[in-house]
């Protein structure tokens, strides 16, 4: 791919995705390996992906020709190549709308799927993977998408089949109520898993003091926090289909995030592995003890309702204390504590489970996990150099903010964000969300910090291409391109200023 990394920035011309999976091209372009019988209506995604992969230069000498291979320095036949979406969710309060907003639409990954297809020359695995919550119908999800759709495409008419693997080794049911009732395995990875420590290479590493604070929101009324961040080891739990595989597509949304400020593509990177469990998303307690759940100022209700849900989730009696009392505690938090905090207070209330920038914990887990993706070996043993080729791409086609990752309104922006290096595109889709990336801890750290994923690039470089010329230099000013709205707790924190 080419170097040095740049990031490809798209106007497809599209605020909407096309309607009719398996979302085939509106024209049998030369290289189109499925001929004039499967092609479909209008469908700018996918031109807008060939477009923007003509623009970044790649294979550029045969465009327009039936040779064209733009994948061909990512991708060699006899690969394994592992297309990784946000499937984050499977409902959304808005229906399809409200899914459009928060997970990968499937034209996006058609178009992707094609270019690698021609670029195994019938030799290899094409895989879509991903690890989603713990709440997630994953066969639902591939079916509002229309991935499931492209799938069965493929597996009738190509000579490689896409295969769709749910990373994840079991699935949590909640009642009517939203309460967790029931843990289910699921088949996971066939390959297994492996488990890779960072050890004191792990950014957790530097608060070790307060690694009792760590929590999961994954838990199923447990803790298990210590079994995998402590002293000696912070380990994580990586799919061996994952570790195997010769080249990682990062595709990712455009949305915001409430721990994070922004999901991109260095959080895309949480759904690599299978034991969520282990993830810490916040530290209990607030800044002045070592945690980062609510602010120090925070308000006494925010204070209880955190200790509250973390003495319930994180023990096991909790399950029993909520199946006896949950109705109840459901029907008086509703109906007298709310109504109650609204009248004596105007304001909202503070945010709790790191639901704020002020959030220590979350970019801390992102970019480690980040770390296992390119330099743990096949064995799980971290290395020096990446172990595997890496092209991220970031669907902007219609974009989340507001209440991300789970619960984001809809913002049609019609862009497409691609490159090799997942710091500097997530920079590039900060800037262009309308937020100050030096407010966004991931993003900053992930630029900043001395690790091995720090790219040797400044700001004032110019390393941005686009179909719009006044894209390219948006590190020059301080315009926004598209105005976001944060999620409730990074308003006024994250926005940036002219």
């Amino acid at each position: 791919m080419p170097e040095p990394p740049r990031v490809v920035v798209w106007d497809t011309g599209s605020l909407s995705y096309p309607s009719a999976a398996p979302y085939h091209p509106s024209v049998a372009y030369p290289e189109y390996p499925f001929g004039t019988e499967n092609v479909g209506p209008e469908n700018r995604v996918y031109n807008g992906i060939r477009e923007m992969f003509c623009a970044w230069g790649l294979d550029v000498q045969a465009f327009g020709t039936p040779q064209w291979n733009p994948l061909s320095a990512l991708v060699q036949p006899g690969n394994t190549v592992i297309l990784k979406p946000n499937f984050v969710i499977s409902e959304h309060p808005l229906g399809q709308p409200g899914i459009e907003a928060a997970v990968v639409h499937g034209s996006v990954l058609r178009a992707l799927i094609d270019y690698v297809y021609l670029a195994l020359k019938g030799e290899g695995r094409i895989i879509v993977a991903d690890s989603p919550i713990k709440e997630v119908d994953f066969q639902r999800v591939t079916e509002l998408t229309g991935i499931a759709n492209v799938a069965e495409f493929y597996n009738r008419h190509a000579g490689v089949a896409v295969e769709l693997l749910d990373f994840r080794d079991v699935y949590v049911r909640r009642n009517d109520a939203g309460f967790m009732v029931d843990l289910q395995p699921l088949p996971g990875d066939p390959a297994g898993y492996t488990l890779v420590d960072l050890g004191n290479k792990s950014m957790f590493h530097e608060v070790t003091a307060h690694r009792h604070r760590l929590r999961s929101t994954a838990v199923f009324y447990e803790n298990v926090m210590d079994d995998f961040h402590n002293e000696a080891h912070n380990i994580y739990s990586a799919p061996n289909t994952l570790l195997n595989a010769d080249v990682v597509i990062s595709v990712a949304k455009l949305k915001t995030h409430r721990k994070g400020g922004v999901t991109l593509s260095l959080k895309n990177a949480v759904g690599i592995t299978n034991e969520k469990r282990a993830l810490p998303h916040h530290r209990v307690g607030s800044p002045k003890n070592g945690g980062d759940a609510y602010a120090d100022n925070a308000r006494w209700d925010a204070r209880f309702e955190d200790a509250f849900r973390d003495t319930v989730l994180s023990h096991r009696s909790g399950r029993i204390a909520l199946k006896a009392l949950g109705g109840p505690l459901r029907f008086a938090a509703k109906n007298i504590f709310k109504p109650f905090f609204r009248r004596m207070n105007a304001a909202p209330p503070d945010e709790v489970e790191g639901d704020w920038y002020g959030n220590d914990t979350v970019w801390r887990m992102a970019l480690d996990l980040n770390h296992v993706l390119f330099y743990a070996d096949k064995h799980g043993v971290l290395q020096e150099t990446p172990q595997r080729r890496y092209l991220s791409v970031i669907d902007g086609i219609v974009a989340g903010e507001g209440e991300g990752p789970l619960f984001p309104t809809p913002k049609p922006c019609g862009i497409l964000i691609a490159g090799t290096h997942p710091v500097l595109v997530d920079v590039v889709g900060t800037r262009l969300m309308g937020f100050d990336w030096t407010k966004v801890p991931m993003v900053r750290e992930a630029l900043q910090r001395d690790w091995p994923l720090q790219p040797d690039i400044s700001m004032d470089q110019e390393f941005i291409v686009s179909n719009r010329s006044e894209w390219q230099e948006i590190f020059a000013n301080h315009t926004p391109v598209f105005t976001f709205q944060p999620s409730r707790g990074w308003r006024e924190h994250v926005e940036l200023r002219e």
